[in-house]
């Protein structure tokens, strides 16, 4: 099974903010302002140093005119790691027959990976 990598799901909702916080033309300091927090805490959400619980979540999407939703990263947004204990080759193979892929297909991903 692969988990969620901590790291990547923030700095994906920390990337996420700034574009949105851009778009609206906001500076930083201008978001701090309007959610009652401090400058720093906003870099470091958008840096996805800080791990903003979900009410601030909620007050930055308020802010913004967005849901805390919006700022979540997609299933397939590359926010999983491997267990070190599953092959990657098993790994591979199991998202093939996953996402429907012909036999053909996974036949040639058979074989290229296990090659690897």
């Amino acid at each position: 099974m692969n988990t969620i990598s901590k790291e990547k799901f923030y700095t994906t909702i920390g990337s996420s903010i700034v574009t949105k916080r851009k778009e609206l033309g906001l500076t930083q300091t201008e978001l701090a302002n309007k959610t009652g927090m401090s400058r720093t805490s906003i870099v470091n959400i958008e840096k996805g140093k800080q791990y903003p619980p979900v009410h601030l979540l909620w007050i930055i999407s308020c802010a913004l005119d967005a849901t805390p939703a919006d700022f979540f990263p997609e299933n397939n947004s590359g926010i999983y790691v491997i267990e070190e204990n599953i092959p990657l080759k098993n790994v591979i193979l199991k998202k093939a027959k996953k996402e429907d892929i012909t036999e053909e297909s996974i036949s040639k991903i058979k074989s290229f990976v296990l090659g690897m």
